[in-house]
């Protein structure tokens, strides 16, 4: 925050906070926060949403590697059946571990679950509230668009689905504060660290929402150029903050491209009335496609408050409005999505268009904010009571019925069809309601993988030169259930010294398997005693190893070697984390001795 009282580009100046609103903030985002998730506290319910056991064999893989000191950077080897499959290389590696600790933590899914929900809801809260105030929000109507911002559809859908998008939503926002300071600080638009540590915080969890973000972030870096008194030294500094931010992602970016590079992967699936995964106005609650009546007016008002009061905004007004008007309009069915799928993979790659949808409400409901304040300031003390009344209904509303929505879904645990809140019910094991409810609450994590077992089969090698849509007609999630969760085949699986995985098996003749385990290109094979190359082995589709048993006991060994050394990059990484510490106790104890000599 820059010191206060300085001029900036609208000729709005920013203040600081003292310590007493800034803690007033914090504990009116905590408590909502917690009214939010609270109905699943005393229901005593586990929401199992649609990504849930996707997200959670990802965690559990990170979580058992930190028990047991058996990492593979690249390997599943206790999430997805001990399939060996590459999943958290390419999705966030970061936050799996950082999400495997909270599970040292929680102790069980329940706990887990309430923790995580609790703490995306607080995390964007508290992003929002951090932007509004770089932008000089009024404070109590930072407050107000932080609180809506937590209510909204793309922050809930965590807490209902275990949505991976919503933790990009929880921290989207920070990426946003250095781009508010580009418009706002002609004389400093880029503080290197500042900036890469905004980008990291969205990259080390979510690669498409970091996407949007870039994108969303563009316009608002050229207009600041152009404004810039000191452009040689803006560029300078930005090309510091992409130097940082690649070094403090070096681990993901690598893994990520390599892994990219060297095969051909499984998209997510694709839904080919992507239509129905748009955006649209209505006067209902705010859901997975609906924007609902709140937020509807919200969007549609500032867009058009703008644009009868365009010579009046500032720069940063019109690039907030204009920017997240035009993400708005690519989220719905005004955008012939269907007709783009024909011609392009962007669609497969976005896969929902919806998600665009999540640079509006950040940027409109900023905008949404400083038009408030121009409102209001015109207005006398008796009608600014009735407009904080009304904001205050509007709010709790909002949060209303995120707190229902969430009642509703954890209510049905106790049901006779506990997996109705989400779409895992064709993918139970368990005999009946109770053992599923016991395979999740037996205190046991690797419980629930065994009473749900969802063959989702995203990023998984495409042999054979078969295509997406091939594995689509032939049925992807049929052909991982059968090669790998429910294989015939009796092997044991267990981890070496090298931490890789080792498949035992008896035959009694000589005859072709399937392996429960998946090769990609750089994977390190040994069958047998013989050591072989990913290309000498014969696969299925997905990447499911065949091999020839012969009489008695076979022994496979899994492993993979990746093209850059990981050791390397974690070092790489951890140094420059280490320097940044280092420089931040510096700056305070130059500012506590500062301090002391006043």
């Amino acid at each position: 925050m820059e010191a206060s009282g300085q001029i900036k580009m609208d000729g709005k100046k920013e203040s600081n906070l003292s310590k007493k609103q800034i803690f007033v903030a914090l504990l009116v985002l905590a408590l909502v926060a917690f009214l939010m998730v609270s109905p699943q506290l005393y229901k005593h319910g586990i929401i199992l949403g649609n990504d849930m056991m996707f997200h959670f064999n990802r965690f559990y893989d990170a979580y058992m590697q930190i028990k047991t000191g058996h990492f593979n950077y690249f390997q599943s080897l206790f999430g997805f059946d001990q399939s060996g499959r590459i999943v958290n290389a390419l999705y966030g590696p970061d936050f799996a571990y950082l999400q495997g600790l909270l599970m040292f933590i929680t102790k069980n899914w329940f706990r887990y679950q309430l923790l995580t929900s609790f703490l995306c809801f607080f995390i964007a809260g508290l992003s929002m509230f951090s932007l509004a105030r770089k932008a000089v929000v009024n404070y109590n109507f930072s407050i107000f668009i932080a609180l809506l911002y937590m209510s909204s559809s793309m922050v809930s859908h965590y807490a209902l689905s275990q949505n991976m998008t919503s933790w990009g939503a929880a921290f989207i926002p920070f990426v946003y504060i250095p781009a508010v300071r580009v418009i706002k600080n002609q004389k400093k638009p880029i503080k290197p660290i500042e900036l890469a540590l905004a980008v990291t915080s969205v990259g080390f969890l979510h690669n498409l929402t970091l996407l949007l973000a870039i994108l969303s972030s563009i316009p608002f870096y050229i207009v600041g150029f152009f404004h810039a008194e000191h452009k040689g030294k803006m560029l300078k500094d930005f090309l510091l903050a992409v130097l940082l931010t690649v070094l403090l992602n070096i681990n993901t970016l690598v893994g990520f491209i390599e892994v990219s590079l060297t095969n051909q992967l499984v998209y997510p699936k694709f839904f080919e009335d992507v239509l129905s995964y748009t955006t649209y106005f209505d006067i209902g609650d705010n859901n997975y496609s609906s924007l609902g009546m709140i937020f509807s007016c919200i969007m549609l008002f500032q867009i058009f408050y703008l644009f009868f009061n365009w010579k009046d905004a500032s720069n940063l007004e019109k690039l907030l409005t204009s920017v997240g008007s035009f993400f708005l309009v690519l989220s719905t069915n005004f955008v012939p999505w269907e007709d783009i799928a024909r011609y392009t993979d962007l669609v497969r790659i976005i896969q929902f268009p919806r998600r665009f949808v999540l640079v509006a409400f950040v940027f409109l409901l900023i905008g949404f904010a400083y038009s408030l304040e121009k409102i209001t300031k015109r207005l006398n003390q008796d009608k600014k009571k009735i407009i904080a009344s009304f904001l205050c209904i509007v709010t709790f509303l909002m949060i209303a019925n995120v707190n229902l929505e969430i009642l509703r879904s954890a209510e049905v645990w106790e049901s006779d069809t506990p997996t109705s809140a989400g779409n895992n019910a064709p993918w139970v094991t368990a005999k009946d309601a109770d053992a599923l409810r016991k395979g999740f609450t037996d205190g046991k994590y690797e419980d629930a993988f065994k009473v749900i077992k969802k063959p989702t089969p995203d990023y998984l090698p495409l042999l054979n030169n078969t295509t997406q849509e091939e594995l689509e007609e032939q049925g992807g999630y049929k052909m991982y259930d059968e090669q790998i969760i429910h294989n015939k085949l009796d092997v044991s699986k267990t981890i070496d010294n090298k931490n890789q995985l080792v498949l035992a098996w008896k035959s009694k003749e000589n005859r072709e398997d399937i392996l429960p385990v998946i090769a990609y290109e750089r994977s390190k094979i040994a069958f047998n005693g013989n050591n072989y190359s990913t290309g000498q082995v014969k696969k299925t589709a997905l990447g499911a190893p065949v091999v020839q048993s012969k009489i008695g006991t076979n022994k496979f060994v899994i492993g993979y070697k990746p093209l850059v050394n990981m050791s390397v990059l974690w070092i790489i990484k951890f140094t420059v984390i280490g320097l940044l510490i280092v420089l931040f106790i510096i700056k305070v104890i130059r500012s506590f001795l500062a301090f002391g000599q006043k």
